[in-house]
């Protein structure tokens, strides 16, 4: 008797244990829901539209030629509400399956989002929401938002392998505009100037096309200026080529140059940009530093070398200064020379500042000092190669 009252006592923990790890009841398989990649918001007659990019997973990896139509590869849906969070509970009213959301890689708004003060709403709908992750990333169209979801990489690429879900690898080999996601966007709106540079994008025509008929791409053509209240200003590539020069990220960008030299192409490979405050009382006054590896990549004539260095740097000092003095006409540091003050001089920052930021002038970049370095020519010597 004793004998089976200690087997019972034994066996006992092992039976309700057996309840507890035979499976996770609350789990959803994977085949059964429906992954949404992209999100594009608008806001029309004072309400939100959200539009949801659902992938076909069957169409992200390679698989061996089967005969019949291809399978489709997205889905776009949409759906309207008084806030974004019921948009979104109206888009799963015609949902066939559940919407998981921790594989949404970007997020594209609209202008007219922006400028109706929506940004706090969208960033702190995405914020809470368990599934949701900081590296989303974020972009501003005036594109229509249906087209813009449906454009798909070309070559039967995945849809992970898109401009919006995966902008670093195009940034690597051209880095004109850098990507921002969900976790920079919050840094630079909670930091002094409280502004930040979202990339804009655009659907090209007639850039690229296939062996039947042109495909429409997305392509980088710009930059938001945001606050957190407001949109301030969308600007063109063309308006603000010095951003690039004073961005520590920096992989790889081209410098042409044609003022006193035959056409001269530089590769910058490697870029490092110091920011001094020179302060004096209540007045500041900015230095800023940047030292520049490049690579000769395209030269026709002889030309020395200290005139090509000399011609790079007259450039490059040249377009940080108008991109600074342009983003004083849309009132904005876009140098964000208000927060080199906010970490190094804190008490001086919180006598002169306005809103976040420091008051800035034509004359507060007081001097700019661009060193050029070419380390070789490629494949070349530093020469024309006929």
């Amino acid at each position: 008797m004793i004998k089976v009252r200690t087997r019972i006592i034994i066996l006992l923990p092992v039976f309700f244990t057996s309840f507890i790890l035979s499976g996770c009841w609350d789990t959803n398989e994977p085949e059964r829901m429906v992954y949404v990649q992209g999100v594009g918001i608008d806001f029309k007659d004072q309400k939100y539209t959200v539009y949801a990019q659902i992938v076909n997973t069957s169409t992200t990896a390679k698989t061996e030629a089967m005969g019949g139509p291809s399978p489709t590869k997205l889905v776009v849906g949409h759906a309207s509400g008084k806030t974004l969070n019921q948009a979104m509970f109206n888009l799963y009213s015609s949902s066939q399956r559940r919407l998981f959301w921790g594989h949404l890689s970007f997020i594209v708004l609209t202008e007219k989002a922006l400028k109706q003060k929506n940004i706090q709403a969208v960033i702190d709908q995405f914020d809470r929401y368990r599934e949701t992750r900081y590296s989303i990333h974020f972009y501003v169209t005036r594109d229509p938002l249906t087209e813009v979801l449906r454009s798909l990489p070309p070559l039967e690429m995945s849809t992970y392998l898109s401009r919006l879900g995966d902008p670093e690898a195009a940034y690597e080999q051209r880095s004109v505009i850098r990507p921002l996601n969900l976790r920079e966007l919050l840094i630079a709106l909670n930091e002094p100037p409280h502004e930040a540079v979202i990339p804009y994008i655009r659907l090209t025509k007639g850039t690229w096309e296939t062996e039947t008929k042109p495909v429409r791409i997305i392509e980088f053509s710009g930059a938001a200026l945001l606050t957190k209240n407001e949109l301030l200003e969308s600007i063109p590539l063309n308006q603000f080529k010095g951003l690039r020069w004073t961005n520590n990220d920096l992989k790889r960008e081209e410098i042409t140059l044609t003022n006193n030299l035959s056409p001269i192409s530089l590769v910058v490979t490697k870029l490092k940009i110091k920011k001094k405050p020179l302060i004096h009382a209540k007045t500041i006054r900015f230095q800023i530093t940047v030292d520049v590896t490049t690579t000769l990549s395209e030269i026709k004539k002889p030309e020395q070398l200290p005139k090509i260095k000399q011609e790079a740097e007259k450039l490059l000092s040249a377009e940080i200064k108008d991109t600074y003095l342009r983003g004083l006409q849309h009132n904005t540091d876009i140098l964000r020379l208000s927060e080199v003050v906010y970490r190094k001089n804190l008490k001086t920052w919180k006598e002169v500042e306005r809103n976040g930021k420091v008051p800035l002038t034509a004359d507060s970049l007081q001097k700019i000092t661009v060193n050029v370095k070419i380390i070789h020519g490629e494949k070349q010597k530093m020469k024309p190669t006929l």
